[in-house]
């Protein structure tokens, strides 16, 4: 713990800290209050997983809407205050005003009060009769524990630094992806080389920089495919580099960000319905006999599906072809 002010001081605020989340866990209105100014200039800014913006001014406000959510969710949990972690723990002291800063690590849990995983936490105080009392509240949710495709959180030189339950068992027989002494790494050589470097662009990316790209070209430059693979060989394997919540990230069997993406291309290269389907089959790891299968077509069919995006992206190979689409930006980007 750092900061100026007594020991004593900065235990009474860990206090508050620790006593106002206890109270909100516990679902105990009156007793969560008493670590309040109740005055307009109390106000809350947040994101919350899943990337909501929470912005509350004024106590009527705030007491307004934690009563009401404790009203909707009336079970108390007593345990879990205890499970919650805090470090990088921050305190300034000046007369009666106070600052607090630390990183806080809530449990998995089934109770949606809990910001599972990660938080960036930011408190001010005002000290009243000697107590301090929180006049601002503002925390940054990290989604790292609600991703549910294979994830790993890495630095710039593909050190690992976590990874989810889904990566752990996916990697062990993953035909793209290995670890070695604590590294991520691709096993063709190419495609590690190609790995380093993005992870190494990835990490000069700053927040204007991410925040223009959701802006102009959905989200093409904070989310990163790369397609490994032989561009001769039909059998490639995406993984995409993502830059989220300052944070680097490799994830793979990611659904959701190839079907946004395969959207995209459909607009911007006008893909047929049936086209689209191949695509996504293809973009999935199937070769082009099991693709025709799935979609109950004959295999001639599937290869003039894929023939014909060929022409109109103008590639001659599957991988090349799922590199194009998963990098299709939308029209005046």
């Amino acid at each position: 713990m750092t900061g100026n002010g007594s020991e004593r001081e900065k235990q009474g605020i860990i206090q508050a800290i620790e006593g106002e989340c206890a109270a909100f866990y516990e679902r105990d209105f009156d007793r969560w209050a008493k670590y309040w100014v109740h005055d307009e200039d109390a106000s809350r800014l947040a994101t919350i997983a899943g990337g909501q913006i929470v912005y509350r001014q004024g106590w009527d406000a705030e007491s307004a809407m934690i009563a009401r959510i404790m009203r909707d969710h009336p079970t108390p949990n007593y345990t879990v205050a205890a499970l919650v972690r805090r470090e990088n723990m921050r305190i300034r002291i000046n007369g009666d005003m106070a600052w607090a800063s630390f990183d806080q690590y809530g449990p998995t849990t089934d109770d949606i009060f809990v910001a599972v995983g990660l938080s960036h936490q930011v408190r001010v105080f005002e000290r009243q009769q000697d107590v301090w009392k929180i006049i601002f509240a503002g925390h940054a949710d990290t989604m790292l524990e609600t991703i549910n495709c294979p994830s790993i959180h890495v630095d710039q030189k593909a050190a690992i630094l976590w990874m989810n339950d889904a990566a752990k068992s996916r990697l062990v027989n993953h035909p793209a992806l290995t670890t070695s002494r604590g590294f991520l790494r691709a096993l063709n050589r190419s495609d590690d080389r190609l790995l380093r470097e993005t992870l190494a662009l990835t990490a000069t990316l700053t927040p204007m920089d991410v925040r223009r790209s959701v802006v102009a070209n959905a989200g093409n430059l904070g989310v990163i495919p790369l397609v490994l693979g032989d561009d001769a060989d039909d059998n490639c394997h995406i993984i995409w580099v993502l830059h989220r919540d300052q944070m680097i990230l490799v994830s793979f069997n990611d659904q959701e960000t190839e079907r946004k993406r395969l959207s995209v291309a459909r607009s911007v290269y006008g893909l047929s319905e049936g086209q689209m389907r191949v695509a996504a089959l293809i973009v999935e790891g199937h070769d082009i006999v099991k693709t025709a299968k799935i979609l109950n077509i004959t295999t001639n069919t599937a290869r003039t599906h894929l023939q014909r995006m060929f022409d109109k992206i103008g590639v001659r190979s599957q991988t090349s072809l799922v590199r194009i689409l998963l990098s299709a930006s939308e029209p005046g980007a």
